[in-house]
């Protein structure tokens, strides 16, 4: 029987699942880390959980009715109707922060068959990520509105997903008109290939790249310092770019300006060292000579070459001081008044016939050549393009002085023979320290700043003066003059997005 018995407890079946070891409900409620409590239909405690019972320090327990022990708990009695039947209530969501507490639960409250069920769980470490973005993102956006500098970014397509309203501002346009548009529907051909190129070689290396780019602006041309880099996903997925862009027009005219303003006391020291002091010194030396004695023909060749030096200081130093106002003071200030430009034409070719009795100077005028002009400024134009055709000219050539009215304007002209200004110097012919072809009987004499001076003059009258230059033809200086001029005040240094003039 024995066998028998123990062949039977060996079939008996195991226990079915069912039937295992029940662990009690309140366990695991305890276990939760999430607070909670259950109310039955007359608003009466049912279970507190462990988290609830420590949030409601003694509060209220199992059995009182939460309005009358805590009225205020979690804010109930705004979002629940205390009047009606807990079994009645509608199931609702709510975040809530605990009184005195640093403390924020997100709470849902349902039905059940026998009241309710509140649940709380602790939301305060999402809720300080939350309020830390938004922080975040209101300085970030503080930042996009306050800066001067443009920043943007676009998708792999090329359309803006943002910008900011100084960018945007900078180019011409909204940043709500910017959006979800590319650079070839917003910008011209040119300046959108630009921007595409960069835009490639930043997706297509993945590297972030900084590079200075001049493109037109809605003030005019910009200079700008750019930098552009990939966007990433958290997985690392490229899906878009950013940039910034400021603007550094100004300081690259002040760089300019700074190295103009460097430039022209090395080209001043240069002229006061060596073309003030070589007259200067046969000064010195013909004085020295003159009261040495000598016969009256000597005294009267050593008197007229001391002269001549002098006369080489006084005009230099004219021209000197003319080109310091253009260049620092910022332009030529001009008088006009009514006066006639044949009149004076014929005043400077005679003083030029008396200096230089073996010269030809013709003058031509033809019609109406009255108008309002500065005599003053205007005969040192006169006088310094006729100079400049004698010197450049053979001795036995006339030089042309010539005046004309041609509608409302009146042209002035002056033409000599000899051999022309060669192609790489005509398009400077009118710059600072920039000389014509040079001789042995001109390089003593130029300075190159006679053309540059008048060419200030007109453009102070509201002219033009043009040069040509041939082997047939000789060179002619063309000036035209509207009749009407208006006074003129220098007022500051000339800028643009060049810089000031090389």
């Amino acid at each position: 029987m024995a066998p028998t018995s123990a062949k039977k407890r060996q079939r008996s079946p195991a226990a079915p699942p069912s039937e295992a070891p029940a662990v009690p409900l309140h366990a695991l409620l305890e276990g939760l880390p999430d607070a909670f409590f259950m109310l039955d239909a007359e608003w009466r405690f049912l279970y507190i959980s462990p988290r609830m019972t420590e949030l409601l320090s003694g509060c209220g327990g199992p059995g009182d009715d939460v309005r009358r022990t805590c009225p205020t708990l979690l804010d109930l009695r705004r979002h629940l109707r205390f009047d009606q039947p807990a079994t009645e209530q509608a199931t609702v969501r709510f975040e809530h922060g605990w009184p005195d507490k640093d403390l924020c639960f997100d709470v849902r409250v349902r039905t059940v068959d026998s009241g309710l069920l509140v649940h709380c769980r602790d939301i305060t470490g999402e809720r300080r990520a939350r309020e830390e973005l938004r922080r975040t993102g209101e300085i970030f956006r503080s930042i996009l509105e306050g800066t001067t500098d443009a920043v943007y970014t676009k998708d792999l397509e090329g359309r803006y997903q943002m910008i900011n309203p100084a960018g945007a501002k900078a180019v011409g346009y909204t940043a709500e008109a910017m959006l979800g548009r590319t650079d070839h529907e917003l910008f011209a051909p040119e300046v959108a290939r630009a921007n595409a190129a960069n835009d490639r070689e930043v997706l297509a290396f993945g590297r972030t790249v900084t590079f200075e780019d001049a493109q037109p602006g809605a003030e005019g041309p910009r200079v700008w310092l750019s930098t552009k880099g990939v966007l990433k996903d958290p997985e690392g997925k490229v899906f878009g770019l950013f940039g910034i862009s400021r603007d550094i027009t100004q300081r690259k005219w002040a760089e300019e300006e700074a190295r103009g303003h460097a430039e022209f006391q090395e080209q001043l020291m240069g002229i006061v060292s060596h073309d003030i002091r070589s007259p200067l010194g046969a000064i010195m030396n013909w004085s020295r000579v003159l009261a040495e004695g000598g016969t009256p023909e000597e005294a009267k060749q050593t008197s007229k070459r001391i002269a001549t030096a002098a006369v080489r200081i006084e005009r230099l130093t004219r021209l000197l001081l003319d080109f310091t106002r253009t260049r620092l003071v910022g332009g030529v200030a001009i008088e006009p008044r009514p006066m006639d430009l044949k009149d004076l034409a014929a005043k400077v070719a005679h003083e030029f016939r008396v200096a230089f009795p073996q010269r030809v100077v013709e003058v031509d005028p033809k019609g109406n050549t009255q108008g309002t002009w500065d005599p003053d400024r205007l005969a040192q134009v006169a006088s310094n393009l006729v100079e400049n055709a004698l010197k450049y000219s053979p001795a036995e050539a006339p030089v042309h002085l010539s005046v004309r009215s041609v509608r409302n304007k009146v042209v002035m002209e002056v033409r000599n023979a000899g051999r022309p200004i060669p192609d790489n110097l005509l398009p400077h012919i009118f710059e600072p320290f920039r000389r014509g072809p040079q001789t042995t009987r001109t390089l003593k004499m130029s300075y190159g700043l006679g053309l540059y001076i008048v060419r200030e003059i007109v453009h102070a009258h509201g002219g033009t003066i043009e040069v040509s230059s041939s082997e047939v033809d000789g060179t002619t200086f063309t000036v035209t003059l509207p009749r009407r001029s208006q006074p003129t005040k220098p007022n500051g240094p000339p800028r643009g997005p060049q810089g000031p003039p090389p």
